[in-house]
């Protein structure tokens, strides 16, 4: 049951690259698929605390008002109780996203380097 499960996500993440246009059977350069994979996720993940302080209130009325007043405090203890591993989470993506970057641009300097040795040495 588990080796049918495993083989049919396995086919699902296949049939998604290829749907992407990324085809695993060809020799892909690896820079090439950071910087058009990796780096815009780690891009899109920079501000994962925007949704822990949407407004949750709407209406008027006594009833809402007591209903808003509720859930405001609700969303303060759990804003307040989430709040601090989120900014580490943040954090740690942050310093991976310009990590990553800046081993990109190294990487592509060292080979252009690279290449201009081989080409003056003749290898």
């Amino acid at each position: 049951m588990k080796d049918d499960a495993s083989a049919k996500l396995l086919e699902d993440v296949n049939k998604l690259l290829k749907d992407e246009g990324v085809n695993l059977q060809e020799e892909q350069d690896q820079q090439e698929l950071a910087e058009n994979f990796i780096l815009p996720a780690l891009e899109s993940s920079k501000d994962i605390q925007r949704h822990l302080y949407t407004d949750f209130t709407s209406g008027g009325g006594m009833l809402r008002k007591v209903k808003n007043k509720a859930i405001t405090k609700i969303a303060n203890i759990t804003r307040n109780t989430v709040e601090k591993s989120f900014m580490r989470q943040q954090k740690f993506n942050d310093n991976i996203l310009k990590l990553a970057s800046y081993l990109l641009k190294e990487n592509k300097k060292l080979k252009e380097e690279l290449k201009q040795l081989k080409q003056q040495y003749g290898k």
